[in-house]
């Protein structure tokens, strides 16, 4: 497949479809590399139904969808400064308010709603609108308490997102990631992708790398705490964790399957690293290679059921993938010297992967099939650890293109690096995006 081609299916894919941190990182929207059009949307004040008379939970949720619809890449947001309106006299819904008045500041699209808060609880609705042809779109309520609100605004964007481009959005969803920004020493964090809820799953003077999600939210991790490496299975909700040891040798790293029922561990022993299949418990099941070399970097593909990994046994790293069943490997990589770290796409189609060709790191796809590899990062910093949003259209990844490394949100069908989804002093790395969290 040439890589014309695989662009058209990608742009075609997306066309048809525990210390917890209260303050959000305020992060500046940037767009770099080329981009698509983007279409105009107001997102209106919610009318006050009763108490928010100072209008802190409309602020809330308009400043979170509005950052959520700018990362998409999809919109362009028009400055409440041109809107003509005041939500507060007009209506919200069908009938009760003037579309000419949106039309006017050129807007695509309109997203409108009310809010009622009594005591602690939030009734919320929200409401999306095609202006041209004055019609409603969709229509989402949301009830809960008022720390729910920022999710209220991830869940109605992902919404939006369907409704638009018929495919959901990933921003119900969390981000894990390496950081120094505590220090020297290397800890892992959570948040949301648009910045807000950060915290800190590790504390220890030590090393902890390669955070992994499954689908039920707990996060695998390599820790250096006790002195011998581990895998560490923890669950953020409960702050509880079970350590993963083998006789084998050495953990050098892992990654857990989507169900959380599987392990792939990379182990090292006698100078030969080597992948094993355990439970979640760490019993071994079965060995998955047998080399004298180096096998390492394994991810599960979104069924569960094939394994890439990252093997020197033709030579140099290259990916290679098997059957999580057993048998033998099929290499997929062959142009780069050093390719490694790689991610399976959600739909089963693509690898994105780190490709060293000279003295930097890019973040390159290929069919899984080993057809037509594209460098998505063209030489920008060095970029490293892609990991897929579970909508398919994004991949998050580590780059120090400005200076300290920080983790990128990157849209693949456009080859556009979006924003900086972290920032700070520290350097960020290892990003893994979470499935969608749900109801």
């Amino acid at each position: 497949m040439r890589r014309s081609s695989l662009l058209l299916l990608l742009a075609a894919f997306v066309a048809i479809t525990a210390t917890p941190f209260t303050a959000r990182a305020q992060i500046k929207m940037q767009i770099i590399g080329p981009g698509s059009h983007l279409s105009p949307i107001a997102v209106s004040a919610l009318k006050n139904l009763g108490g928010d008379d100072r209008h802190g939970v409309s602020s809330e949720f308009d400043s979170i969808l509005s950052h959520d619809l700018e990362l998409s890449g999809y919109f362009r947001l028009i400055s409440p400064k041109a809107f003509i309106e005041d939500a507060q006299t007009s209506g919200y819904d069908l009938g009760q308010f003037n579309f000419a008045d949106w039309r006017s500041i050129n807007a695509d699209f309109l997203v409108k709603g009310a809010v009622k808060i009594d005591g602690n609880q939030v009734q919320l609705t929200a409401l999306l609108f095609d202006v041209a042809q004055q019609r409603r779109m969709m229509g989402k309520s949301f009830t809960g308490q008022l720390s729910e609100v920022p999710r209220m605004a991830r869940r109605f964007a992902d919404a939006l997102l369907k409704a638009t481009t018929g495919i959901e959005g990933p921003f119900d969803s969390r981000l894990a990631f390496v950081s120094t920004r505590g220090g020297r020493f290397k800890e892992i964090y959570l948040q949301s992708i648009d910045g807000h809820g950060l915290f800190r799953l590790t504390d220890n003077p030590t090393i902890n790398l390669f955070p992994a999600f499954d689908r039920r939210h707990e996060v695998l991790y390599l820790s250096y705490k006790t002195m011998m490496p581990a895998l560490y299975l923890a669950n953020p909700a409960t702050r509880r964790e079970v350590r993963i040891v083998s006789t084998r040798g050495k953990m050098v790293g892992g990654a857990i399957s989507p169900d959380g029922h599987l392990i792939a561990a990379a182990i090292e022993h006698a100078g030969a690293t080597n992948l094993f299949l355990l439970d979640r418990g760490g019993q071994e099941l079965r060995r998955l290679t047998d080399t004298n070399g180096i096998n390492v970097s394994p991810a599960f593909s979104s069924d569960g059921r094939m394994l890439a990994f990252t093997s020197d046994r033709s030579g140099t790293p290259q990916i290679y993938v098997m059957s999580v069943a057993g048998g033998g490997a099929r290499r997929v990589t062959y142009k780069g010297n050093y390719n490694t770290t790689p991610a399976f796409s959600p739909d089963g189609k693509f690898i994105a992967y780190e490709s060293r060709d000279g003295g930097h790191f890019d973040v390159w796809i290929v069919g899984v099939d080993g057809s037509d590899p594209i460098n998505l990062t063209h030489g920008v910093g060095s970029s490293q650890y892609p990991a897929w949003s579970p909508d398919g259209r994004y991949i998050a990844f580590s780059s120090t293109r400005n200076g300290n490394s920080h983790i990128y949100l990157l849209q693949v069908a456009t080859q556009t690096v979006i924003s900086a989804l972290t920032e700070g002093n520290g350097n960020d790395s290892c990003p893994a995006w979470s499935w969608w969290l749900g109801d």
